[in-house]
């Protein structure tokens, strides 16, 4: 009967170590044990018992194991889940992004014409660092006056033209003689107009450029 409730205690022990010692190396956690059941080996009931109490609570005995554990292993301190790092800005929300957009939309059309300029309103919409109405005003300004002043300038060659239709034809009334060296006054509003268009698209991405201080990628 002794014997019977020394091997109880003794199996109850290391049925509790052994659930301690999961997170253990399996070398590790076999030389533990091996030791314990040499020491609990041949013991009575009551010497099994004072054995057991001098040897502790089995996951004390497992914090002195990975206590003695080196410095670099994974098992010496609890981890913890590393939390995720948070993700960075988008290319399109950066500083240098947009930069590099309002000079596209500035010079852009100056060295691939046309194209250029197309592409430079592209890399601007994309932008998230300037407000839709400032995205509006710097791409829809310079074509409206583009276009306007290309509907204006058509115009204004047919007038001419049917002027010198009228002439010609004997219908209308003989215009003075033009000074050759002096331009037409259809030509100075013709040269207005362009020079407005031309200058509104570098002035744009320039306006751009000033709107974009003192803001950070978000």
């Amino acid at each position: 009967m002794t014997e019977t409730t020394a091997v109880a205690l003794r199996e109850d022990f290391l049925t509790r170590l052994d659930e301690a010692m999961r997170g253990l190396p399996h070398g590790i956690a076999t030389d533990i044990r091996g030791g314990i059941v040499e020491e609990l080996q041949g013991l009575d009931a009551e010497a099994t018992a004072v054995r057991i109490a001098q040897l502790g609570d089995p996951g004390a005995i497992v914090r002195e194991a990975q206590a003695e554990l080196p410095a670099g292993s994974p098992l010496a301190v609890p981890t913890t889940a590393s939390a995720p790092s948070a993700p960075g800005p988008s290319t399109t929300s950066t500083r240098g992004f947009a930069i590099a957009a309002a000079l596209t939309l500035s010079f852009g059309g100056i060295v691939v014409p046309i194209v250029g300029w197309f592409v430079g309103a592209v890399l601007v919409s994309l932008s998230s660092l300037w407000k839709t109405g400032e995205k509006v005003v710097a791409i829809v300004v310079p074509f409206v006056a583009g276009g306007l002043s290309i509907l204006v300038i058509s115009t204004m060659v047919t007038i001419s033209a049917w002027e010198s239709s009228g002439s010609a034809s004997g219908t209308g009334t003989p215009p003075p003689a033009n000074n050759p060296l002096l331009p037409a006054w259809y030509d100075m509003i013709w040269g207005g107009l362009a020079g407005i268009g031309i200058l509104l698209i570098p002035l744009s991405g320039l306006w751009l450029l000033w709107r974009l201080r003192g803001r950070v990628a978000r």
